[in-house]
């Protein structure tokens, strides 16, 4: 009976433990940075990488096919106006100018022929052998030979001319950039054989996402830093805005003329 009454007693005890609270614990200060907060004025931009390029550039080619025999350029070479850039094979272009030549001469043997002809016939209608009729036969031959020697004539010069297109030449001051056949290559007539980036205002080729389109179109000045010399800033204002995005980038093209470009 005792140890019952001893049992129960603890179990008391144990529960009144239980469903008390427990001791609140004090709070550690903790460091806190503070800063105070003002206005100040905020510049928006932004910063895009692209090539600087000639403003003027011209893709350099024959006038007629042929096979390349000399190319005397290369990449980065600085040509001037009538430089010789590179020559295709004359010998079939010589052929066709000396057998326009040929021809030629032989419309004017025909004429020639033909001029001695109305002569002489109008020698013998003033007399009254012939009668006139057959001296107008006479002068229209003439006159269709006369005809054949301009045509031949005017054949001959062009041949004579692509003759001439055999060699390509600068014909603006500039900087090859690049260079699309060599020699022994056959190319065809008004293929791209060399560009070249013609002397003068110098602009920079940048790719801008649609949404700062806007943005670029009201920007007045715009500052060109060369990566060689990041702390010279360049003046350059926006000349032109692609209408249209790249297909595969979906970015527009947007050309920034410099200002006074240094060399």
């Amino acid at each position: 009976m005792m140890n019952r009454t001893l049992m129960a007693g603890a179990l008391a005890v144990a529960l009144l433990s239980a469903c008390s609270k427990p001791q609140p614990v004090a709070d550690v200060p903790r460091p806190v940075v503070v800063q105070k907060l003002a206005l100040s004025p905020v510049v928006a931009g932004a910063l895009y990488s692209g090539e600087v390029r000639a403003r003027y550039e011209s893709d350099l080619a024959f006038r007629i096919g042929g096979k390349i025999v000399e190319r005397q350029v290369d990449v980065g070479a600085v040509v001037k106006p009538g430089q010789l850039l590179a020559r295709l094979d004359p010998s079939d272009a010589g052929l066709a100018a000396e057998a326009r030549r040929a021809q030629l001469a032989a419309a004017e043997n025909e004429r020639a022929f033909a001029k001695a002809e109305m002569t002489r016939y109008q020698d013998l209608v003033a007399r009254g052998f012939v009668s006139r009729s057959v001296l107008e036969a006479k002068e229209t031959t003439f006159k269709s030979a006369a005809a054949r020697v301009e045509q031949a004539r005017a054949q001959a010069t062009v041949a004579g001319n692509q003759a001439g297109y055999t060699r390509l030449v600068a014909d603006q001051p500039g900087v090859i950039t690049a260079v699309a056949a060599e020699v022994g290559q056959v190319v065809k007539e008004s293929a791209m054989v060399m560009k070249l980036a013609r002397e003068g205002e110098r602009e920079v080729l940048i790719a801008v996402p649609e949404r700062r389109i806007a943005a670029l179109r009201k920007a007045g000045q715009v500052d060109v830093r060369m990566l060689n010399e990041p702390e010279t800033a360049l003046q350059g204002r926006v000349r032109e805005i692609a209408p249209s995005a790249d297909a595969a980038t979906r970015t527009y093209a947007v050309r920034v003329s410099i200002i006074d470009a240094a060399p």
